[in-house]
């Protein structure tokens, strides 16, 4: 009987050694550099030995060292669940990576709504484009604000036009009775009329115009997937056609110093928004249609029947040239009251929303401040624009401006 335990003891290696075997056969990926990689056909080692080389490991002859042996072979369990446990955190348990795709449709691009895409870096339009003759304090402004509330605006080279020409087109239609700008509202309205030319030669499907002076509420994402839900509603766009403000339009009139509301056209259609001005400190010539038609925290969509000011202001591939051909014609007082006249005649589909999401931001008057327009029909002197950047400015009717929140920390109401 005293053979007994040595017999046990044997039974209990050769078991020890099958565990290590079926360990260490076990096929690993091991990426492994070529540079330190062998074949094996030019090595006389046992394979098992090779194998666990390959994971840079020096595992003595397992005869030899049995009590190694033992580890590799009680602990087969814990290898087992340890695995199990990364399985499931990597590939089963939702992260925040994975929470938004579904397992078989890893790569399906997410779907973007009409109203997140309202909200992107081009408020949903293919193109911001700033209507600007030159870097000035307008530009460095807009692209503070720009920069405050995550867009991205395309200032396009504007091109030279001769005063011959301006002078040219400020006499069309004189002697027939029709109003004619003055130099500098011809200007202006020569210059959007460059930067439509501008938008249909670049076919962007969709683009908004501002001008450089532009300035808005620093909660101006928000409000637009207000107005997107409530234009599409209003039109009555189909759940099929994701564009962000739909299409029947011409103009999408976002940026204005005033818009009248008026009962012989289509009825409008009012929605809640918290961040619009009080009517009570509203400041324009037309505040007796918010108070007679928009409760206060409300905002109206409404068809265009008089509108001012084109601080901001949507167009399409279409309209673009609808608008450049009906307003290339001339003959009237500003290139803003021309396309408001082509729009109460129902020649351009216009919508506005009211009161406004843009209006402009202006320098102090006491620091000798006119604008270029102004200045250009002899209403004014300009004043030394280096002095405007450094000294805070306003921006009527906008709660939270952007511009005045990225350069002074403050508002400019």
């Amino acid at each position: 009987m005293e053979g007994l335990p040595k017999f046990k003891e044997r039974e209990k290696a050769l078991e020890d050694e099958s565990s290590f075997e079926m360990f260490a056969t076990r096929d690993i990926p091991v990426h492994t550099p070529s540079s330190v990689q062998h074949a094996d056909k030019d090595r006389e080692e046992p394979r098992n030995s090779n194998r666990l080389r390959r994971l840079s490991l020096e595992v003595p002859s397992p005869r030899i060292q049995g009590s190694m042996l033992r580890v590799f072979g009680t602990d087969r369990p814990r290898i087992l669940a340890a695995a199990l446990a990364i399985i499931f955190l990597f590939v089963l348990l939702p992260t925040r990576y994975s929470s938004q795709v579904q397992i078989g449709h890893l790569f399906t691009p997410p779907v973007v709504t009409p109203r997140q895409a309202a909200a992107n870096k081009t408020l949903g339009f293919e193109k911001l484009l700033a209507l600007s003759s030159k870097p000035s304090w307008r530009t460095r402004g807009l692209q503070a604000a720009a920069n405050l509330t995550g867009l991205e605006f395309t200032i396009p080279t504007q091109p030279h036009n001769p005063e011959e020409l301006v002078h040219a087109f400020e006499e069309i239609g004189v002697g027939s009775g029709a109003t004619t700008p003055k130099h500098g509202s011809a200007t202006a309205w020569v210059a959007h009329l460059d930067l439509l030319k501008y938008i249909i030669a670049a076919g962007f499907e969709t683009a908004f115009i501002v001008e450089d002076d532009v300035d808005w509420d620093v909660r101006l994402k928000w409000q637009v997937q207000l107005v997107s839900d409530n234009i599409r509603n209003y039109t009555q766009v189909s759940e099929n056609d994701t564009a962000p403000y739909g299409r029947d339009w011409d103009v999408l009139w976002l940026g204005h110093c005033g818009s009248a509301i008026d009962d012989w056209v289509a009825p409008g259609l009012t929605y809640a928004d918290k961040t619009r001005i009080a009517t009570k400190r509203y400041v324009s010539w037309s505040t007796k249609f918010l108070k007679e038609n928009v409760p206060e925290g409300h905002r109206h969509i409404h068809i265009s029947t008089m509108t001012v000011c084109s601080f901001g202001y949507g167009v399409t591939k279409q309209s673009a040239q609808k608008i450049l051909s009906l307003l290339a014609q001339g003959a009237d007082e500003a290139f803003d009251v021309a396309l408001s006249h082509r729009c109460r005649s129902n020649e351009l589909r216009c919508l506005v929303v009211n009161p406004q999401l843009m209006h402009h931001y202006e320098p102090p008057k006491d620091r000798g401040y006119v604008s270029p327009v102004d200045v250009g029909d002899g209403d004014g002197e300009a004043g030394n624009e280096t002095d405007y950047e450094s000294v805070k400015g306003t921006t009527l009717n906008i709660v939270k401006s952007a511009r005045c929140r990225a350069l002074f920390h403050d508002t400019c109401m």
